[in-house]
């Protein structure tokens, strides 16, 4: 058998393969005949079939395992993949009985009655449940009524509609998850291969599997009795699905996925198994709690946090502990928190097996040229950015609520809702019938928001339209362009922190890492420049961005430096607002409380609201900050961040790790060097490569400390190449530093650096931005004069 199983669980079988396995019987001890397959575990002896007739094969087999003359009596079992989403091997099994007295020294052979079985089963020796239940069917009083074919089918788990309301909370988990159909195959292929004959995975198979998903080797038995949830000291397909879509960087931690996920962990951290987390296992709850935001975990710390946890359970040193039940609520109640942060892999459990079907379809179409190409379609990976589109057939339709009257400048001059022109001639009767039944009214509300001018998001931006004209009285200007004149800062801040508010959440909702669909513009720094803010709403959004056929990207840096930081800010909130799935808005380093106080901003938010609403205003606005994504894909081919790529010590280098930074995130230094990486890193220039830094790069691989910020780091053309080619990605839009022209291509013409404030601070760059769209990345320069 060793021969057969490729060490490394992917794919080793040929599918033309047909297995010949026994169920070996000696009447005289009541034992059945189990062989030891590598280290992994006890099964049914087998073989390969070769060239001889399946009988043929049974006959050397069960020579070659007992040493004694055999009698194949019939066949007990076949297993045909027929079924399945890909090939693999069938099983024919046969019974047979030992007629001569047998050996039972072999070293590579066992003898057992069901009972042992059933013992060796709880001490993880036997690789599947199969020669268990096929032995319990042979000694049944119907065993000839029970039919002898098995065709394993692939059971997907996923919502059967597009709400969650009606859905199971196995299917919301995995829906959370993103865990396609499509993921599926690709998950069931590789766990048939690791468990190959079985379709069981005991925890000697399992360790080998999830360290190659990333987990460490010491969690592996915390692990596997997460994923064991009903206790049988094996696991099925499903077990697993379920632990790794609990485990995967983007499911949310919040609603019935958060649930699921909070039972992984406790049984995770209750190592006693005993559904009651004890003082110690909670005390390693709150270390790695701790250690996955970078906070320090010392013993004094660590204890004082574990006397305030428990005293909220009610437990003491006497005993006690916290119930599933108990643990759950508290967890729901935001009583015990961090949990978020627990339970990943450093990155999806598909990204490996992807770039393996990858490079297997490409095999494919060289060698396949003129054949039958539908193996390859089916596990070739999909394009489409995860959980950003939908394929073109699946899209639905409907009437917009709206419809708008535009100026040639772009102004919207009128704003009518269809239910208002019923009766008139542009809806019929019967068109306002179906109208009204083709959606839900409270569907429709994000639409009747959107141009509602009372709104919150529309207030905000009607205000900035007064702020940004002159007013003139009698020839007279009485209030300069971009000034407030007499505006109530009051109901101003007021306005502002209800959009705080508003916007947090919605910022909470979104991934640290945004997949993005072209047509896309992407905005670098903007440094509280207003009015620059407001030429590119002209050009590239005058409509306004629910009316604009294209998606929008801002990699960071509203404010400091500039004059309008706290205008930038509302502006960008009542757009997100408005286009929550359109507008999309980064982190950069400036969106940190610590620089902002060293800049301009604080004091900025004081000036304008006064000593009593500013650290309120200002502290609202850093709560939203705290929350932002940190980084983005267009297409999953070009990677957006405001400063640069990470070292590959942190997550291994994958962007999928991004997901795994925890949220809110109000110091990254101290709480994700990830997300601090991101934040500051910049490439290096040819005036950076000194002989001392070329020296470093050689070590460091491609990565130097960042001299010239004092933080983070520098990386090279080969150390993006790297970045690139890992994560299957083409180019690197970053913002970060002031260029001449607005932009700059760099590092082979691999990444670009976009900057979208002109004359920054009182120099004479121009502003710029990239639109990703058709293939193509467009530099476009925008005349602010």
């Amino acid at each position: 058998m060793a021969n057969m199983i490729n060490s490394n669980g992917i794919f080793p079988w040929n599918p033309g393969m047909t297995l010949v396995s026994l169920l070996l019987y000696d009447k005289k001890t009541k034992k059945y005949c189990l062989s030891k397959l590598d280290k992994r575990g006890l099964w049914l002896p087998c073989r390969s079939r070769g060239n001889d007739d399946c009988k043929t094969a049974a006959n050397k087999l069960a020579e070659q395992v007992a040493g004694v003359r055999v009698n194949i009596e019939k066949v007990v079992r076949v297993r045909s993949s027929v079924c399945l989403p890909f090939k693999s091997p069938n099983v024919i099994t046969y019974g047979a009985t030992v007629i001569d007295d047998i050996e039972m020294k072999t070293e590579d052979v066992v003898w057992m009655t069901i009972d042992e079985m059933k013992e060796v089963l709880k001490r993880d020796e036997l690789l599947g449940l199969e020669p268990l239940k096929l032995a319990i069917r042979q000694e049944s009083e119907d065993k000839d009524q029970l039919s002898i074919y098995e065709e394993p089918t692939m059971e997907y788990i996923e919502p059967t509609g597009e709400s969650n309301n009606h859905a199971s909370a196995k299917e919301q988990l995995v829906k959370a998850s993103k865990l396609e159909r499509e993921d599926q195959d690709l998950l069931f292929r590789e766990f048939a291969s690791y468990t190959f004959p079985s379709y069981f995975m005991n925890r000697n198979v399992f360790s080998e599997y999830i360290v190659s998903k990333g987990a460490h080797q010491d969690c592996v038995d915390d692990l596997f009795r997460a994923f064991d949830a009903h206790c049988r000291h094996i696991l099925n397909f499903t077990d697993v699905l379920l632990g790794l879509a609990a485990m995967e960087p983007v499911t949310q931690h919040g609603g019935t996925p958060a649930e699921q996920r909070c039972r992984f962990i406790f049984r995770y951290y209750n190592k006693r198994g005993d559904a009651r987390l004890a003082l110690d296992e909670l005390r390693s709850t709150i270390i790695d709690i701790r250690l996955s935001k970078g906070l320090v975990a010392d013993d004094a710390v660590v204890d004082r946090e574990l006397r305030e946890n428990a005293a909220l359970f009610g437990i003491d040193s006497n005993g006690g502990g916290v119930a599933l039940a108990e643990f759950l609520t508290a967890v729901g109640q935001l009583k015990f928190r961090g949990t978020s942060n627990l339970f990943r892999l450093p990155r999806s459990c598909t990204t490996d097996l992807r770039k393996m079907v990858a490079r297997e379809s490409d095999c494919e179409m060289a060698d396949l040229s003129g054949s039958d190409s539908k193996s390859f379609k089916r596990l070739r990976p999909s394009s489409e950015p995860s959980g950003a589109s939908v394929l073109a057939n699946d899209i639905k339709y409907e009437l917009a609520t709206h419809t708008v009257k535009v100026r040639r400048s772009g102004a919207l001059v009128d704003i009518t809702t269809l239910w208002d022109l019923e009766g008139t001639q542009a809806v019929s009767g019967s068109a306002a019938i179906f109208a009204d039944k083709d959606s839900p009214r409270f569907h429709r509300m994000p639409s009747v928001d959107a141009f509602n001018q009372r709104s919150h998001p529309n207030e905000m931006l009607t205000g900035l339209r007064y702020f940004e004209r002159a007013v003139l009285e009698n020839g007279q200007v009485v209030k300069e362009a971009f000034s407030w004149g007499k505006v109530d800062r009051v109901a101003l801040a007021r306005c502002l922190l209800t959009l705080c508010r508003q916007c947090e959440e919605i910022f909470k909702r979104e991934p640290r890492l945004l997949a993005v669909n072209s047509p896309a513009y992407i905005l670098g720094d903007i440094h509280g420049n207003f009015r620059d803010l407001v030429c590119f709403e002209k050009a590239l959004w005058r409509m306004g961005t629910v009316l604009t056929p294209s998606n929008f990207l801002f990699l960071g840096d509203y404010v400091d430096r500039g004059e309008h930081g706290v205008e930038v800010v509302a502006y960008l909130f009542a757009q997100k607002m408005l286009a929550p799935n359109k507008f999309m808005m980064l982190r950069g380093n400036h969106e940190l409380r610590g620089i902002q106080q060293m800049f301009s901003f604080y004091n900025e938010c004081l000036q304008k609201f006064g000593h009593n609403l500013g650290p309120q205003v200002w502290e609202a606005i850093n709560c939203c900050f705290d929350c932002m994504p940190l980084a983005a894909t267009v297409d999953e081919k070009v990677f957006c961040v405001h400063g640069g790529i990470p070292v590959p010590d942190l997550g291994g280098g994958l962007i999928s790790t991004i997901n795994t930074i925890p949220c809110p995130l109000k110091d990254p230094e101290t709480e994700s060097s990830l997300a601090w990486d991101l934040l500051w890193s910049d490439p290096l220039t040819s005036e950076d490569m000194t002989p001392k830094v070329k020296v470093e790069l050689r070590t460091g691989g491609g990565y130097v400390h960042n001299y010239k910020r004092g933080t983070a780091h520098l990386f090279s053309a080969e150390a993006l190449e790297q970045f690139l080619l890992r994560n299957r990605l083409s180019h690197v839009v970053r913002a970060h530093e002031v260029q001449l022209k607005g932009f700059q291509i760099q590092l082979g013409g691999k990444m670009l650096t976009v900057f979208s404030s002109s004359h920054y601070c009182g120099g004479a760059n121009e502003a710029a931005c990239v639109l990703c769209d058709g293939g193509k990345l467009r530099m476009i320069r925008i005349d602010t004069s």
